[in-house]
């Protein structure tokens, strides 16, 4: 069904239209018995093909087909009543049926009468405009664009927005780059406007214009956030530290008291190298006691990341005595703890987080990971059955453990035990797919990949927008060399939703290694390498590298790959095939 302007979304399915100018007249109803057919009432051929022209017919066959989803025939049943009506319902009508066929010539005619009938018919200036961009008539729909604005002008942001939704998910493609750029350079001093091309370059991925909107949309209106967020967004999607840098000052000068641009900007920062800039900042942040918690749990990460635990303490301290924070700090000092391999304090801290917290499944989830880690498999078992049945646990708990114990068994070998969880879990829960993701998971470590693959479609089936699924299956069929059209659907699908996601970039990357196109190839798995550093990328782009001959730079980074994760399967496999003097010793894929 094609996207629409609310503006063009017209009546829903009423016959009471036939009340509405075009009811039949006493001299036009039948007198006959309505049980006798048409020759035995003495009813002439020509009295049918009155009857087939008649408004009441053509309305009536308008609703069929609409309801039938013939939007063909529906549109010409209601054009043929609305193009000599004076009647706006029956011409809306019309015009609703002319769009959902694709019928654009027609709409554009109708929604011209419309506008004559109303000349400041919102309705009729979108479907006007819309009409003319399917047509490729850049001037008419400009022309469309002003009398909707005109029309209603009160309500300029939800036009632009409206605009925008239509060019990112109707319009063909190519014409909605060029009228992406065509707005940009038509309202420039419009700020609701350049923020709709940001936006909207920025899903397209044209990126100098989407740089250029959000940096016209700042200068419009500074005191707004919604350009330097967008103009942020750009900047990582590009990789461009300096600019987020640049960004952020300007938010955090303009806005000081946004704790999210002072986390933002240290954490940029500390990306940059930038550290004593980073420690200045937080420095002189905790000296005006802030009492943002969110912006207190970041400042107390970064100083654990910058090896500042005093400043961590003082974060945490500041926080703790904040209502309702104290399971939160646990929390986190747990976190701290286990990111320095101390289980012992770990295990201390998360332990004094409550059952009754919404941070109690997240803790124990945790603590499961890090007994896994040491070994110890079976208490992070047990310990996820008990936190299963501890008092005050919301479903959405229940839910997050037992997806940890289905994984953690998984983990550990138990293969059937994980799926019989996850059987449970789909009966307790028939929509919670994260299980049925994590059975595919399984079934691959037992390597059964045609089962695998049925579960991933089966899930994409039920729930098309899940990005975890629709990336596993693009990057499963990639890895497989099969069905590389349909992988390139599904990973673009995932991309799409979460465009910034390394795992994803990875995927694509290996994509077009295996359709042979190395350089857009290198160019994903770089940035997929630069956000998100671990073995496994490191592994595809040192493969890719050494296939474009450029073996020195695949050699280095494998190297460092290794020094991620020296255990990684899919890198001790690469490195067998390609480079097994760099093979552990005693290391086996």
């Amino acid at each position: 069904m094609r996207l629409i302007p609310s503006a063009a979304l017209f009546l829903g399915m009423h016959l009471a239209l036939l009340g509405s100018g075009c009811s039949i007249s006493p001299a036009d109803e039948p007198t006959a018995d309505p049980n006798m057919g048409a020759t035995e009432t003495g009813a002439t051929a020509r009295d049918l093909e009155a009857f087939d022209q008649s408004p009441v017919f053509n309305i009536l066959a308008g609703e069929f087909y609409g309801r039938d989803k013939n939007y063909d025939q529906a549109a010409t049943h209601y054009a043929a009543v609305a193009q000599d009506s004076n009647d706006p319902a029956l011409l809306e009508r019309a015009i609703q049926a002319a769009i959902f066929a694709d019928r654009f010539d027609l709409a554009q005619t109708l929604a011209e009468h419309l506008r004559q009938l109303s000349p400041g018919n919102a309705r009729a200036a979108a479907v006007l405009m819309v009409s003319s961009l399917e047509l490729g008539e850049t001037e008419q729909a400009d022309r469309a664009l002003n009398q909707w604005l005109e029309s209603d002008s009160g309500n300029v942001e939800k036009i632009f927005n409206e605009t925008g939704q239509y060019l990112q998910k109707s319009l063909d493609r190519d014409r909605a780059v060029d009228y992406t750029h065509h707005l940009a350079e038509r309202f420039p001093q419009q700020y609701e406007a350049q923020v709709v091309v940001a936006k909207l370059a920025l899903s397209f991925g044209e990126m100098p214009l989407a740089r250029k909107a959000a940096d016209r949309a700042m200068s419009l209106r500074p005191d707004e956030t919604m350009a330097y967020d967008l103009a942020m967004v750009i900047a990582n999607r590009d990789g461009d530290v300096g600019q987020a840098i640049r960004v952020l000052e300007k938010a955090y000068n303009r806005f000081p008291e946004e704790g999210r641009y002072t986390s933002g900007l240290i954490e940029a920062r500390m990306a940059a190298g930038l550290g004593d800039a980073a420690l200045a900042l937080l420095e002189r942040t905790l000296e005006k006691r802030p009492d943002d918690p969110e912006l207190l749990r970041n400042l107390s990460l970064f100083a654990f990341r910058m090896e500042r635990p005093d400043l961590a303490e003082q974060a945490l301290r500041r926080l703790e005595q904040l209502p309702g924070q104290s399971d939160v700090v646990h929390l986190i000092r747990g976190r701290v703890a286990l990111q320095e391999a101390n289980l012992g304090r770990a295990q201390a801290a998360l332990s004094k987080v409550s059952a009754r917290s919404e941070h109690y499944a997240n803790a124990q989830v945790l603590l499961a990971g890090a007994r896994v880690d040491q070994g110890e498999g079976d208490a992070a078992v047990r310990g996820l059955e008990a936190a299963l049945l501890s008092d005050g646990i919301d479903e959405a708990d229940q839910q997050q453990l037992m997806l940890a114990l289905a994984s953690t068994l998984s983990e550990i070998g138990q293969f059937e035990d994980s799926l019989q969880i996850a059987d449970q879990a789909l009966d307790a829960w028939p929509d919670a797919n994260d299980f049925r993701l994590q059975q595919s998971m399984t079934l691959f470590a037992l390597d059964e990949s045609g089962s695998a693959i049925s579960v991933l479609r089966e899930l994409v089936e039920r729930d098309p927008d899940h990005a975890q699924a629709l990336n596993a299956l693009g990057y499963t069929l990639a890895d497989e060399n099969r069905n590389l059209d349909e992988a390139e659907n599904l990973i673009g699908r995932a991309l799409h939703i979460d465009p910034d996601n390394a795992a994803y970039l990875d995927s694509l990357g290996w994509l077009k290694y295996r359709q042979g196109q190395l350089e857009s190839s290198l160019k994903a798995l770089k940035i997929a390498y630069r956000r998100a550093p671990n073995a496994e990328i490191g592994a595809h782009l040192g493969e890719v590298l050494w296939a474009d001959g450029q073996r020195d730079q695949a050699l280095e980074i494998w190297q460092e790959a290794l020094e991620l994760d020296a255990g990684d399967n899919t890198l001790l496999e690469t490195l067998l095939r390609f480079a097994p003097e760099l093979m552990p010793a005693n290391s086996q894929p």
